[in-house]
């Protein structure tokens, strides 16, 4: 375990933000895109602030948040609807091929056409080939079978039950394999239900502690009613987000991390009188969430995605820079995925706003998020997973530590930045904006009316 070197500041502590492991006083501020997907399975915009005595909370009640609390970004659709089931985006073949427009050849089109939106994340775009689908041939099965992947997604349980019990209907032998999985999905749906009922719950909430090492991990027992081997597998995941955190970024938090998991119902019964507003996690020193009934990838990646924030606060005593704390985050939960730090889209998005003056200097969004518009969020949280994508590629393991301690030191992150890679904030500004105009050297400012909506 790496622990921390005294480094002298180069001006008193007295001198800089208070930089203390919540609470702020931030209204709000965008936690992180894997804390907004995490526990309710929502395509639906997912808002996240801090409160006034620093807890962090995250809802996907647009109603509920107040009128601060931010939207928090990603490529979180395609990857809500990848995790909600244990085998992924998958489903049975479309085949076929042919060239007419008219009868069984247009319908395996329009159905591979709706799968490949998926695949690119165009989640809003195949639900509505899928329901054309269903339309022209109500009898295909393959329609029903990803229209109920979209509906769980959302949460809406009779509905993806609906589509799947029409999958069944209409899945002839060829799809006996295809058949099997649709019914584990209606058990996986039945279980999410039966914890979401507030009517099921049956006597005092019961957590069961599994203390390990480096975690003090506590379940709702119907959790592990439901999945038995729940706690085993969330202490997986957390074993792995230790291993990987510390690979990229050289330290350990000095003591063991708190982890609550509820089922959904037991969560509002035992929080909802905290908050004036619907919530599906918090964090106050511990991270509480939400859980789905059956471990996930996307609770495998909040859980990463939030060990590397309490790594974080526990090194530097604090959570700025944020666009540092979320970038590490949200780097490491990618890399979890095995997927790229940013991608070339995201990238593209910022040499737009590079050009068009839409760039925030990353001193604005140092503090916090809070204040930003959802243009302005979105840029951010971009900015933020672009530039410690260029700070990983740039720096070492040592490095990296390196520059966090000396933040937990008292240096701030120009003095720190400076000592590990010569460069101060505005430095490391420029230089990933002159990286993104070099991959992209031949981009144009649209023409007046060019630019879409």
């Amino acid at each position: 375990m790496h622990r921390r070197r005294r480094l002298e500041p180069a001006r008193s502590r007295r001198g800089l933000l208070p930089t203390v492991c919540w609470p702020s006083s931030l209204a709000a501020v965008v936690i992180g895109f894997a804390l907004a997907i995490v526990a309710a399975p929502a395509l639906a915009e997912i808002r996240v602030w801090v409160d006034a005595e620093g807890v962090t909370h995250f809802s996907d009640d647009p109603e509920a948040a107040p009128d601060v609390a931010t939207p928090a970004y990603g490529e979180g659709a395609l990857e809500t609807l990848q995790s909600v089931w244990d085998d992924g985006l998958t489903g049975p073949p479309v085949d076929g091929g042919g060239e007419s427009s008219f009868g069984g050849d247009r319908v395996d089109r329009l159905l591979r056409g709706a799968i490949e939106d998926l695949r690119r994340g165009e989640v809003a775009r195949a639900d509505s080939t899928l329901r054309g689908v269903v339309r022209l041939a109500p009898g295909r099965p393959e329609a029903h079978w990803y229209l109920s992947g979209l509906a769980r997604a959302r949460g809406r349980f009779a509905t993806a039950e609906r589509h799947l019990r029409r999958f069944l209907d209409g899945a002839g032998p060829a799809l006996e394999p295809w058949r099997v999985r649709a019914r584990a999905r209606l058990a996986a749906i039945e279980d999410e239900r039966r914890l979401a009922d507030p009517d099921s719950l049956d006597g005092p909430l019961e957590l069961q502690p599994i203390r390990g090492e480096h975690f003090r991990l506590q379940v709702d027992a119907r959790l592990d009613e439901v999945s038995r081997d729940y706690a085993d597998e969330v202490m997986g995941f957390l074993r792995e987000a230790r291993l990987d955190v510390s690979s990229s970024i050289g330290v350990e938090p000095l003591e063991p991390l708190g982890v609550v998991l509820y089922g959904r119902a037991a969560y509002v019964r035992a929080h909802a009188h905290r908050f004036s507003f619907q919530t599906i996690g918090f964090f106050d020193g511990r991270i509480h969430v939400a859980s789905p009934a059956h471990p996930t990838e996307s609770l495998r990646g909040v859980l990463f995605h939030e060990y590397t924030h309490a790594v974080f606060r526990d090194v530097t005593g604090g959570d700025r820079p944020y666009w540092l704390n979320e970038g590490f985050a949200e780097q490491i939960e990618r890399a979890s995925r095995r997927r790229a730090v940013s991608t070339r889209s995201e990238r593209a998005a910022l040499r737009a706003n590079v050009e068009m003056g839409a760039w925030l200097p990353l001193d604005a969004i140092a503090e916090s998020f809070a204040g930003l518009d959802d243009e302005e969020a979105r840029n951010a949280y971009l900015q933020s997973v672009v530039t410690v994508g260029y700070l990983h590629e740039n720096t070492t393991v040592d490095q990296r530590r390196g520059l966090l301690e000396r933040l937990g030191s008292g240096f701030s992150i120009d003095q720190a930045l400076h000592e590990v890679m010569g460069v101060d904030t505005e430095g490391l500004d420029a230089a990933v904006q002159a990286e993104i105009r070099r991959e992209f050297p031949e981009w144009e400012l649209p023409a007046k009316g060019e630019l879409g909506p």
